[in-house]
């Protein structure tokens, strides 16, 4: 396979990536040195390889990976005590941070957190064979005789990689919002769905955010077609329990003028919500319901 950078593609469709990677180096040291070894991460290497996994699927901002890997959510009651929990955990200058201070700060990366790298979380793997048997893209980072240059390695592919799987959505996005267009253009009316969120086998997060959002989203131009898309996406919530959801994610779109950047996380964050919901995820909508309640006392 070819190599940029020394980093070699292991498992994965070349063309497309799947969103769940994980990235490992080898590192050149004997064992005995590992055992007296004081690095952070020293524990975590077997076998001369250290490894981080990244699931870009489900995890699109630091927020969702504190709440995913570490079990930490910034909303809601509690959220000192879960940070506190975790400052106690660390070493070193992170030890003394107050978890006020910290999650202020947090909370303030709100309106930049597309610009922060969503963390890669580092795993234990005791060979190679148990590495490429992960599900997703696997990539080789190369040998090193150093185990910080190997973290530096193994977290710099990470970075890369969720920048062209964005780029990869909105591509994907673009050409189903052209296609919509060329409906409008041409006077054509999306069919009846052929499911609805109660149906077995479908991904309810995936199909809001792919279909019926933005076919209402794009019909607004035309009153006529903005109803027929309505209709669409009422068809297809069909039995959700929920229907303040439904009314919510209308009452987004149907606001005049062009959608904030906030207004856009809300509908992805009902979109998740009732996927959780239609799971029986009840813990993991509760979540999403306090994000989503958050974001709206910002003056959306």
């Amino acid at each position: 396979m070819d190599k940029v950078l020394n980093v070699e593609k292991k498992k994965g469709d070349p063309e497309r990536l799947d969103g769940q990677v994980t990235v490992y180096a080898k590192i050149e040291m004997e064992p005995e040195d590992f055992i007296t070894m004081k690095h952070p991460v020293a524990s975590m290497v077997h076998g001369g390889l250290i490894a981080v996994q990244g699931n870009y699927r489900e995890q699109t901002s630091l927020r969702d990976f504190l709440r995913n890997e570490m079990g930490i959510s910034l909303d809601g009651d509690g959220v000192d005590d879960e940070l506190q929990e975790m400052i106690e955990g660390l070493d070193g200058l992170e030890a003394a941070l107050d978890p006020q201070k910290l999650r202020d700060r947090l909370e303030n990366m709100a309106d930049i957190e597309e610009f922060i790298p969503t963390p890669a979380k580092v795993v234990p793997f005791y060979s190679e064979r148990e590495i490429l048997s992960q599900p997703g893209d696997v990539y080789y980072a190369g040998s090193y005789k150093g185990i910080g240059n190997a973290v530096l390695g193994i977290n710099a592919v990470p970075i890369i990689y969720q920048a062209l799987f964005r780029e990869q959505q909105m591509r994907s996005l673009h050409c189903e919002i052209e296609s919509l267009i060329s409906q409008i253009e041409i006077g054509g009316e999306p069919a009846g769905p052929t499911h609805t969120v109660t149906s077995l086998a479908i991904n309810p997060e995936e199909l809001l955010l792919k279909e019926y959002i933005p076919s209402m989203l794009y019909q607004r131009v035309d009153p006529s077609g903005f109803v027929a898309a309505q209709k669409q996406f009422r068809a297809f919530m069909r039995g959700y329990r929920f229907n303040d959801d439904v009314e919510a994610i209308i009452s987004l779109i149907s606001k005049d003028g062009t959608p904030e950047v906030a207004e856009y996380r809300l509908l992805e964050l009902y979109a998740k919500k009732i996927a959780f919901v239609q799971a029986e995820d009840f813990s993991g909508a509760e979540i999403v319901r306090r994000e989503i309640d958050q974001l709206k006392g910002k003056d959306v």
